[in-house]
């Protein structure tokens, strides 16, 4: 058994599906990858495709409790003593999520042994938590990943790999492998659901390494920029923790001693606006700038609009990305002068992270670039403060 395999979700399909979904989705979010017949179960017959997905690699397993799960002799005679049987390995996490409560309107730890009677065993003995809320769902993912990190972590250090717009199937093995919702169909941005699964796995980020007793957290993987920046602020500088960051060509951006890459910085006038914000555009990749920075920030109300861009148009060495970040964190503050400020990302993804993670005085309000649908636009995705008691993750834009 390996503690890098997946965790398998049992529940009932007639007053569990949106319960699952949610409880998949929020442990994804949480580094925990998950088997869930919704997305998992190949086609074929279903006793037998089930009976290899309950044979195959699993760290453990959430049982959802429902009404309606005492009706399921699928999860009662089939899926629940396989699961069981798997518990006896100490390496085996088994924990139950509850919408059930008692006549006071707490937590009844007897209803998983009254709907699903097991020989031998009382599911009354194994942890057990409410999620009748996403907070609630967010305590048990919070929980799995801690058991998760404990025993991955391999002298001080640990790996997260992030991605935010792949399918959950092929997850790869990692201690955290944190997967978000995917864009929406016809989107290319993080759906507000996705912020709201990963908000509180940010805001328990740091008590996860410390009791775990890590010192440096390795990341990996691809993202959108905006959450690639708030993974960064919830490990700001200040945390003491030592973060690396690695691209998708093995390059580690985060331990170079080059100098800074020359940067020009333009501002863009925006007539007699005495008010408002300052916007901040970042575009360090090697193609054309995007345009419609321009555009948005002179039908918007910003007092200020400065692009920062890389003099010559080349790629990046990772080399440069230490200092280059603390310069860009100068300028940055300096626009800002202590007022929040709106960012629009155009960077490699382990700028972001580092970037992210050295602005730990600041409010950041966080655009994407939706490229989809007849009219691309900037669209403001969430407001992030590094180093904030509540986790980093201020709040998201939820009217898209």
């Amino acid at each position: 058994m390996d503690d890098m395999d997946q965790v398998f979700l049992s529940y009932r399909h007639s007053d569990g599906d949106e319960l699952a979904e949610a409880t998949a989705w929020v442990l994804r979010s949480h580094g925990v990858p998950v088997w869930h017949d919704q997305t998992h179960l190949p086609p074929g017959r279903f006793d037998r495709r089930l009976d290899e997905a309950l044979k195959s690699d699993l760290s453990g397993a959430v049982l959802l409790i429902t009404p309606d799960i005492v009706h399921s002799d699928i999860v009662r005679n089939q899926e629940l003593p396989a699961l069981l049987a798997l518990e006896a390995d100490s390496a085996f996490t088994f924990a139950i999520g509850s919408v059930v409560m008692d006549s006071t309107g707490k937590l009844d730890f007897g209803a998983p042994d009254r709907f699903l009677p097991q020989e031998g065993w009382s599911l009354r003995d194994f942890d057990q938590f409410p999620v009748t809320t996403r907070e609630e769902i967010a305590r048990l993912a919070g929980e799995m990943a801690a058991r998760r990190v404990r025993r991955a972590a391999v002298d001080g250090r640990l790996l997260l790999n992030l991605q935010t717009r792949l399918p959950a199937r092929g997850t790869p093995k990692a201690p955290l492998a944190v997967r978000t919702r995917p864009p929406l169909p016809g989107t290319s941005v993080p759906p507000p659901e996705a912020w709201a699964d990963i908000a509180p796995f940010l805001a328990d980020l740091p008590r996860l390494v410390q009791a775990a007793g890590v010192k440096h957290l390795h990341i990996t993987g691809g993202a959108h920029l905006s959450i690639a920046f708030a993974l960064g602020a919830a490990v700001p500088t200040t945390s003491g923790l030592t973060v690396s960051v690695v691209d998708h060509h093995g390059n580690d951006w985060s331990g170079g001693t080059a100098p800074s890459v020359p940067l020009a910085e333009e501002e863009i006038s925006l007539g007699d606006v005495s008010d408002g914000p300052v916007a901040v555009y970042l575009d360090l990749v090697d193609t054309a700038p995007n345009k419609e920075f321009r555009r948005y920030v002179e039908s918007n109300r910003f007092a200020r609009a400065v692009e920062i861009l890389v003099a010559e148009r080349e790629l990046i060495p990772a080399e440069a990305g230490p200092a280059l970040v603390t310069e860009l964190r100068r300028r940055i503050g300096e626009l800002a002068a202590g007022s929040p400020v709106h960012l629009f990302l155009r960077v490699p993804f382990p700028v972001a992270v580092l970037l992210g993670r050295a602005c730990n005085t600041l409010r950041v309000v966080l655009y994407e670039w939706e490229r989809e649908g007849e009219t691309p636009a900037y669209l403001e995705m969430a407001t992030v403060s590094a180093g904030r008691s509540g986790g980093p993750v201020i709040s998201w834009t939820t009217d898209r």
